[in-house]
């Protein structure tokens, strides 16, 4: 009897966990990145120093080149990032989703047409791969994932990408790519283009291997 009543217990607390998980969940909001919501991502990234050395993700907008500008001091090269990233998104050049926790942005995915991320066409590995049969086709990208350290494994990053997917679909679709760490060194650097388990769960399948320690993954919206 003993048995059956502790193992009545652990499934309700189990029960109760996986309620108050999806209940965390569902109290994210997410929005556009636009000139309305720049002073949200502004704040976010402020607050991180620009993310990942002060990119304020900018890298994978430009073919080539480092990610602070050579020549300038260090807090004048983050500025200058800081100031493109609000003219490309002002211009409407730039795109990605925001998730917001009591009011906060929290979370980001940046996600864009491969005219407008060309930086993923120049990586050692990619430049290779035979992607001939996408001519004439529309290919989408999700460079870039980020959450604040409070708010890590809780589900932001998974609510970015189906948002993200969304507004793709709502733009008429096509193919959408993802370069998921296969590495298993671990470390927030290898998050930064989300997991292969993210991924899967949204129905994206491998399609070539990027070196050692990435993977492309593709998904097709209609």
């Amino acid at each position: 009897m003993q048995g059956t009543t502790d193992s009545l217990i652990k499934e309700t607390r189990a029960t109760k966990k996986t309620l108050a998980s999806a209940l965390a969940r569902t109290s994210y909001e997410v929005k556009e990145l636009n000139s309305a919501t720049w002073p949200d991502f502004e704040k976010f990234f402020a607050k991180h120093n620009g993310v990942q050395g002060g990119c304020w993700c900018t890298f994978y907008h430009h073919e080539e080149g480092r990610l602070l500008k050579e020549g300038l001091r260090r807090e004048d090269a983050i500025a200058l990032n800081r100031r493109e990233k609000k003219t490309l998104v002002t211009k409407g050049r730039s795109h990605g989703i925001l998730v917001y926790a009591g009011g906060q942005a929290v979370g980001w995915c940046q996600y864009g047409l491969r005219e407008e991320l060309p930086r993923i066409d120049s990586g050692r590995n990619y430049s290779k791969l035979d992607l001939s049969s996408d001519q004439g086709r529309k290919l989408w990208r999700l460079t870039c994932f980020f959450v604040d350290r409070d708010f890590r494994k809780k589900g932001v990053a998974g609510v970015a990408l189906r948002a993200a997917l969304d507004s793709i679909r709502e733009q008429g679709g096509g193919i959408v790519e993802a370069y998921p760490s296969t590495s298993k060194e671990g470390g927030t650097w290898s998050l930064w283009f989300g997991t292969v388990a993210m991924f899967e769960r949204e129905g994206f399948k491998a399609h070539a291997k990027l070196g050692e320690k990435h993977l492309l993954m593709r998904k097709t919206l209609a």
